[in-house]
This record gives structure tokens, sequence and C-alpha cells, in this order.
């Protein structure tokens, strides 16, 4: 009978992403990390997990290899640090063709990434606001994204070389045409404020399970007053989906 309920490296296992940053970055790794959990994904981040009593390179070996892909938060700071090298190195060593999308970067801060790192794609949260971050950070982990509503034809009917289509000719603004854009920007609106929707909601379960494990008064306190916000944020989107619903 295998045993693994006492086994080291059991906080490890099966996580789905580690959370690569140096030092200077800790707010934007925390904030990548608890968006991530929201979504229901599962974080291992220095900031939380790696506790008093442990060792610290051990506890990186196992974050590294034991966890399903590795997201570097990218800034200056980051490409300079030599710590750093090895958590993202060890991720394209483990997946040198990125088939398995092993490391992602996330981009937070102005800077230019080199050598191996500039042959990656990255996700670039520089001039993102706070729900266009969120909704390019869970984007960025799905395998494909096709739109919600079919792309407008890119042609010109005119410019058909079939003879009966030729002759054909179509005013550039219908009321039907008017009517179908006006459509597809509400679609557009429905859509960003149904994800926002989900990020909340995420967001609040996540902090409802917390509040489930801690006694702590104050804290208590404050996660209830995050979900307070949380909520009335959620009741405000919720009215203006109704609104754009009709």
């Amino acid at each position: 009978m295998l045993i693994i309920a006492s086994s080291p490296y059991v906080k490890f296992c099966m996580k789905d992403f580690f959370i690569s940053y140096n030092r200077h970055d800790r707010p934007w790794a925390e904030w990548i990390a608890w968006i991530l959990e929201a979504a229901q994904y599962s974080v291992v981040i220095q900031a939380w997990d790696f506790r008093p009593g442990s060792n610290f390179i051990l506890d990186m070996q196992r974050a590294a290899v034991e966890t399903q892909k590795t997201i570097a938060v990218l800034s200056n700071t980051y490409l300079a640090s030599a710590y750093t090298q090895p958590e993202w190195a060890a991720a394209v060593a483990d997946d040198p063709e990125s088939i398995r999308r092993k490391l992602i970067p996330v981009k937070v801060k102005e800077c230019k990434p080199t050598g191996l790192l500039s042959q990656i794609n990255y996700v670039d949260l520089t001039k993102a606001s706070e729900t266009e971050a969120k909704l390019l950070l869970i984007d960025s982990l799905k395998e494909r994204i096709k739109p919600e509503i079919q792309p407008d034809f890119p042609g010109d009917i005119k410019t058909v070389e079939e003879p009966f289509l030729l002759d054909i000719s179509f005013p550039k603004k219908t009321p039907e045409r008017q009517k179908s854009a006006i459509e597809q920007i509400y679609q557009k609106r429905i859509q960003r404020l149904e994800n926002r929707l989900l990020v909340l909601e995420g967001s609040l379960n996540a902090i409802a399970k917390q509040l489930d494990f801690t006694t702590n008064a104050s804290d208590q306190i404050h996660l209830e007053r995050q979900i307070t916000v949380l909520e009335d944020e959620m009741i405000e989107v919720a009215q203006q989906l109704d609104n754009l619903r009709g």
C-alpha cells in the first residue's frame, strides 16, 4: 500500500502553476497568484508557501519541478537577477519546443527579454487596467481563444469574380447592417460583463473558503469587508447586464 500523507513532497504535488518572481515584484506576483486561485487554479508562490523551518533550495526545486507550468513575472529586476534564471530555465529545459507551454512569461513592467526568453510569447499587463489584466491573464492560460461573435466579413463583394455577382451592389449602411453592428457592440459588452462577473464570483468563492478556515477575529472582519465589496460590485455588474439585455 502506498502511503503519501507524510511525504514532504505532498504540498507541491499536482499544482498547476509556480510563480517565479524577483522580490521587487512581489505585489504583482501575489496579485497574479490570487487571481489564479480565484479562478480555481492551484498555485505555489514563495511568499505564501515557503514557511519558516523549511529548506528554501529544496522548496524551490520542488516548486519548479512538481508544477504543471511556471509563470515568470517579467521586469528588469527579474531579468537581471541571478536567482530567477534557474527557475525559468528549468521550465525551458523541460519543454524546449514550448509544446506544453511550460513557461508563461507575464510582463508587469517595461523590459526587453533577450536570449531564450525573447523567443517565447508573453502576456503584457503593463498598460492594462485591473479588469483587462485579469482577462488577459486568464485567457493566456487557455489553449485556444475563439471569439464568441462571428468576425465581420473582411472582403468587398464588388471584387468577387463570379459573373453573376459582378452587378450586385449593396449600400454600405443599410438599416439591417446598422442594426447588426449595434447588436455586435451590445454582445461584446455583454461578454465583457459576463467575464467580469465570473472573475468576481471566483474571487468571492476563494475569500469565502478562506473565511471558513480563519479563526482570528480581525482577519475575519477584513475578509467579510472584502466579501461585501465583491458582492456590491457583482450587483452593479449584474444590473448593467440586465440593462443591456433589456
